[in-house]
């Protein structure tokens, strides 16, 4: 399994996903879905989520209810033991607490865009074990 972040679970959604260069289903957070859907469906804004879209509107459906065979949003309530150690050990906010707990449940690899990687993201993943890389779209 290897776990997305927003950006890379919307190509995995419209099947325009690059090369992870790993295989095994294609997994997200709760919180990437939450932050990709908020993208999608909110017209007022137009971030780089939505910006990637022709039709954002269109996209909604499929974003809130992804194809199983190309998107699987994990269930937090799997990892949340793991992504509060975490948050209490690293002082990492949710998103990286659940990211890093998920992977670390499932014995995930996590992938994510460079725009995304936060300053410490690298060393916090070597240090818990996760098999972590930035990945172009």
């Amino acid at each position: 399994m290897v776990i997305v972040d927003d950006h890379l679970a919307l190509l995995a959604v419209a099947g325009a996903l690059p090369d992870l260069g790993l295989a095994g289903p294609v997994a997200t957070t709760y919180s990437f879905q939450y932050r990709m859907a908020r993208a999608v469906s909110d017209s007022a804004s137009s971030g780089t989520l939505s910006r990637r879209l022709p039709d954002p509107s269109a996209a909604r459906r499929r974003v809130l209810y992804p194809p199983a065979h190309r998107l699987v949003v994990l269930d937090p309530r799997a990892s949340i033991e793991d992504a509060v150690q975490v948050a209490v050990a690293h002082r990492a906010n949710l998103l990286l607490a659940e990211l890093v707990g998920a992977a670390l449940h499932h014995r995930a690899a996590v992938r994510v865009t460079p725009q995304n990687e936060g300053k410490n993201w690298a060393q916090l993943m070597e240090t818990a074990g996760v098999d972590f890389s930035t990945v172009e779209p």
